[in-house]
């Protein structure tokens, strides 16, 4: 058969999840499936081939790969923690073959763009779905609809609201703890009257809908918010979306010394939000949602014009993939099918709403929201 050879490093939630849409949507021919955890890697293999059957023969899962393994990738998918997205960074680069991930820590991404100063091969990282697809919409307003105020708004949480009396937090791990506690932390980039800035996570709390709110979170890389600007955004915003009473809870979490940029601290948080049973997400069991909303504004017209994207999207019962895990599977495979297909790359390193066809990508999103099977 014709098609693209893809190497995906991690086989956890998002990386299965990915493998998965590699092979339904994104003409693999090929996917190389790299996790050093042996039960991870039985558990991955055994689920794809229940759900793909015969297209599971396509899928070679192995503890390691070199540069001699990702000869002839047309896409490396990072879907591991982000901490080894830098290593990783150096392995595609030195196979001379674009790479892609999931994103979320600016100083991982920062270090990347260091990495990758002379590159020829691309490095995309932030390709999930936020950062990832939100920016794209975001970019796609901008470019698109000649909007120069963005807000964007995106959170992964149960579908049903939890009763606070046993889950205070009416939240579930649907991703690494690390990961959701670097969100929480440092600060978050804004463009405010055409100027860079910056804001404190979870400096503020703003109410969504009668049942949500929002607070600023750091998932966005600097460099994303930048080209916003050079697209002609004046004002742009970012924030996460929980139920509401959530953030109060998170933001006490700072008066007991967590989430102030201690890595120690943080990481003892991570355990016990990880060892807590009321915080797992058991797929046979529960069901979460993915809200997504960006809006843009023109204020330079007389009639004020105003354009919205939103989604809800929801785990999918056929294939017990949450939510988080399709769209954020979603974000790094649409972009590294971009790149196999030839549709575009970058020379080096760029997040990917610099260079990606934002059309095709709003088609390529709706085209799986409608496969999901609510």
């Amino acid at each position: 058969m014709k098609g693209y050879h893809y190497t995906v490093f991690g086989a956890g939630r998002q990386g299965t999840a990915a493998v998965h849409d590699l092979i339904l949507n994104c003409e693999a021919q090929t996917v190389l499936v790299v996790e050093p955890n042996a039960a991870r890697r039985r558990e991955a293999a055994a689920r794809l081939k229940k759900l793909l059957g015969q297209r599971g023969g396509r899928i070679q899962l192995q503890p390691a790969a070199d540069r001699s393994d990702l000869k002839g990738t047309h896409a490396v998918l990072s879907c591991a923690p982000y901490a080894a997205n830098p290593m990783l960074t150096k392995l595609a680069l030195s196979a001379g073959v674009a790479f892609t991930d999931l994103g979320g820590n600016p100083e991982v991404v920062r270090a990347q763009q260091r990495l990758s100063a002379r590159a020829k091969s691309a490095v995309v990282p932030d390709c999930g779905v936020s950062p990832g697809l939100t920016n794209i919409l975001a970019v796609h307003c901008a470019r698109v609809h000649g909007c120069d105020q963005v807000e964007v708004r995106c959170g992964g949480l149960p579908l049903d609201r939890p009763d606070p009396a046993h889950n205070p937090l009416q939240y579930k791990l649907v991703f690494s703890a690390r990961g959701l506690l670097s969100e929480y932390s440092g600060a978050v980039p804004v463009i405010r009257s055409g100027r860079l800035g910056s804001v404190p996570a979870l400096g503020v709390v703003e109410e969504f809908d009668a049942d949500h709110e929002s607070s600023p979170t750091s998932n966005n890389s600097p460099q994303v918010v930048e080209y916003l600007r050079e697209c002609g955004v004046r004002d742009y915003n970012y924030m996460t979306v929980r139920y509401k009473g959530h953030w109060q809870l998170v933001r006490g979490w700072r008066a007991l010394g967590w989430l102030c940029g201690d890595e120690m601290r943080d990481a003892e948080l991570a355990r016990l939000l990880e060892q807590d049973p009321v915080l797992h997400y058991e797929p046979q069991r529960d069901r979460d949602k993915l809200i997504l909303r960006v809006r843009g504004a023109r204020r330079d017209s007389p009639l004020q014009r105003g354009f919205e994207y939103s989604l809800t999207a929801v785990a999918d019962r056929r294939t017990r993939f949450s939510a988080m895990e399709l769209t954020t599977s979603w974000g790094i495979t649409i972009v590294a099918h971009h790149i196999a297909s030839g549709r575009g790359a970058p020379r080096g390193f760029a997040t990917p709403e610099r260079f990606v066809d934002t059309e095709w990508t709003l088609g390529e999103l709706e085209r799986r929201l409608k496969s999901i099977r609510r």
